[in-house]
């Protein structure tokens, strides 16, 4: 069966964007690419919210067609440009990015639904709303984290959320020549 990864950055106190929506805590370089156009590679769907939709739509397809890029940003926009992608949103009226279709129906529904359908695994990109939302709800079998080495203070925090609770089990950690620690999760459904 088809799994749900969710995919985020965060800071050590867990938060994933400053109070501003800043995000200059980022490390990125090569490694930090490497860990994440890894998760491409056996997935097939991206999921996002309104606000990540609206971001990558605005970015990611220049990017892919950019000669000067970073090769590890090209393959990660080029992987986002053509893979199908389900935006979940309830003030969307419609999507124009190729190979995206909108989701206003029950979010429950709508994951029990892909994953009974053949193909490889979901990325959950975010944002942070359809996160909170996806771990409420229980349907994320997988989290990758990128732990940056900040400490913000303030801002929107991934966790905290006493409704979604889960049981983990760490299957792997990778520490980066930057400080990052990658992370990578199984839900534990045993417990």
């Amino acid at each position: 069966m088809r799994k749900v990864i969710l995919y985020m950055q965060l800071t050590v106190d867990g938060f994933t964007e400053g109070p501003e929506g800043e995000m200059d805590w980022l490390k990125v370089d090569e490694e930090t690419w490497r860990f994440i156009n890894d998760l491409l590679d056996p997935a097939d769907t991206a999921l996002l919210g309104r606000v990540t939709y609206e971001v990558f739509e605005s970015s990611w397809p220049e990017v892919a067609k950019d000669p000067s890029s970073p090769k590890e940003e090209v393959e990660y926009a080029r992987w986002i440009e053509e893979t199908p992608k389900v935006v979940f949103s309830r003030s969307l009226d419609r999507v124009g990015w190729k190979n995206t279709r909108l989701a206003k129906g029950d979010l429950a529904e709508e994951i029990a639904e892909l994953k009974g359908q053949p193909g490889g695994n979901m990325i959950l990109f975010g944002g942070i709303g359809i996160a909170r939302a996806f771990m409420r709800l229980g349907l994320i079998d997988e989290y990758r984290l990128l732990v940056n080495p900040s400490l913000i203070g303030a801002g929107k925090p991934l966790f905290g959320d006493p409704e979604a609770r889960a049981d983990l089990r760490l299957i792997e950690a990778q520490t980066f020549a930057s400080g990052v620690v990658g992370l990578y999760y199984e839900t534990d459904r045993s417990a």
